[in-house]
């Protein structure tokens, strides 16, 4: 399908064009009418001093929606763009529901990465958690599970945040190893598969030992102590152990220290995985790992081309026990073809048999560029979505019934039936680096391929970001223009 889309003002286009997508997933939003369109979405918006006015209209063949509104603005300059913006949203909200007959989304006008960070404002500003509830509701126009759900991850994560004054100490760390021994076909990124280990992953590394050599003695010359270390990827498990361990003899030279009390190593694929590998892990202080299955029937990691099937993941965490590796994450996915309840069920069932710490459960994204878009796997049908909601519902039952809590959730685009992802925890077990990353209120120096970092004003949780290229020979190329940005932003940190 073809959406022509044109809206005044300008500033209209990111408010409107996300709930759009959500509304119709697989079309094609353009903004030029220059040939024949299957729908046309128009919304016009009229400021006054104190009066707003919208019109919007959707014609599809013989069939056309409108709807106009006028509202009175309330709050100063400051604060007038963001309030158009968000009456705005719910304009479009309900026109889309009008001229469908169905609700559009689950987090009404919510449409953003991280939702809970919302509840944290609201908590920050004294309200209590009915209160919040029921603005959700109302305002932002959220179903009463969804912001359940958000108020509820906000408690859960709200004993991990820090104070102003930590905030100012305390940094996180990211490191990113942007190669695996495969795609899989989900993945839109196919630039970094390894294909040799001399010619690709040496030279990366060069540069990335650079980038930590010059951000750590930084780091220690203001003061700061890393309060988490997050190896991600990629997968970093693709490293010989001579490489990890040297890896690991600059963090502890640079970075860890008794303020440092949690280290993930990303050790995504089961197929990069061994009991020495694993055992090496724990000697180097890592005491999180996460092995990814995805899914636990073999068909479906036939299909999406996972190298390994569902012995080889029951088999690598029995390898992660024995080396003594205190806490396991497992990721699942919701979502893929030919998955329905049934498939669902089997794999929280084998999952809940291995006893992770922590399961993430994420909702099937396909991007554009993915194997699945271009096989033509993208396509939501109302089937479709509705198995997937059943899928999301079926894993956060069973895994609270088994005592896990809910404890981050964030969303993205091209999300199937424009659900979550959300990780669940044991008490106690809840990952720091997660919440703090999500949440954005510490400040996150990313390093190495894809490496995004957050650099936070504890005085507000005003921020400012940097990203490193994901493709390793971009990162290679420009790390020595990415220390420099980088040390320019952690020396102007307040």
């Amino acid at each position: 399908m073809i959406i022509y889309f044109s809206y005044q003002p300008e500033y209209l286009y990111d408010a409107l064009h996300e709930l759009i997508r959500m509304a119709y997933p697989d079309a094609a939003l353009v903004r030029d009418n220059t040939g024949p369109a299957d729908m046309e979405i128009a919304v016009n918006l009229k400021e006054r001093t104190h009066i707003v006015s919208v019109q919007g209209s959707i014609k599809e063949g013989t069939r056309a929606t409108a709807e106009q509104q006028g509202f009175e603005l309330e709050m100063g300059e400051d604060g007038r763009r963001n309030e158009i913006k968000k009456r705005a949203r719910t304009f479009m909200l309900r026109l889309l529901e009008k001229h469908l007959g169905q609700p559009v989304n689950s987090y009404g006008i919510l449409t953003g990465m991280r939702p809970v960070k919302l509840i944290h404002r609201f908590l920050d500003q004294g309200m209590q958690k009915q209160d919040i509830v029921s603005r959700l509701e109302h305002e932002y126009r959220l179903q009463r599970e969804k912001a359940d759900l958000l108020v509820e991850v906000a408690g859960n994560e709200r004993p991990c945040l820090l104070d102003p004054e930590s905030a100012r100490r305390l940094v996180s760390i990211y490191i990113g190893i942007p190669y695996c021994p495969g795609r899989c076909n989900y993945c839109s990124f196919s630039g970094a598969v390894l294909h040799n280990y001399r010619s690709e992953l040496v030279p990366f590394l060069a540069a990335l030992r650079k980038e930590m050599e010059a951000i750590g003695l930084l780091i220690n010359n203001l003061g700061f102590k890393v309060q988490s270390i997050y190896l991600g990827g990629g997968t970093p498990t693709v490293l010989s152990t001579e490489d990890m361990s040297r890896l690991f003899e600059l963090l502890y030279h640079r970075y860890i220290s008794s303020a440092t009390v949690e280290i993930t190593v990303e050790a995504g694929r089961p197929d990069t995985l061994n009991p020495a590998k694993l055992r090496q892990l724990e000697k180097l202080g890592v005491d999180r790992v996460c092995i990814n299955p995805q899914s636990m029937n073999d068909f479906t990691l036939l299909q999406i081309g996972r190298n390994h099937n569902r012995e080889g993941v029951v088999r690598s965490v029995e390898w992660a026990r024995e080396a003594g590796i205190k806490n396991i994450n497992m990721d699942l996915i919701v979502g893929f073809p030919g998955e329905t309840l049934r498939e669902n069920m089997y794999t929280a069932e084998k999952i809940l048999l291995l006893h992770p710490e922590n399961i993430t459960v994420h909702t099937l994204a396909i991007k554009r560029g993915s194997r699945m878009a271009e096989m033509g796997k993208a396509v939501d049908s109302a089937q479709r979505v509705e198995e997937v909601r059943q899928g999301v519902d079926c894993f956060a039952a069973v895994f609270r019934q088994a005592g896990y809590l809910p404890y981050y959730l964030y969303r993205q685009k091209y999300m199937r039936a424009s659900m979550e992802n959300t990780g669940y925890s044991l008490k106690g077990h809840l990952c720091l680096y997660n919440i703090q990353m999500m949440e954005e209120r510490q400040t996150i120096v990313g390093l190495g391929g894809g490496g995004a970092s957050k650099f936070v004003n504890p005085g507000d949780w005003s921020l400012s970001s940097l990203y490193n290229p994901r493709n390793p020979d971009s990162y290679v190329e420009n790390v020595e223009t990415l220390i420099r940005r980088k040390v320019d932003k952690l020396k102007a940190l307040p």
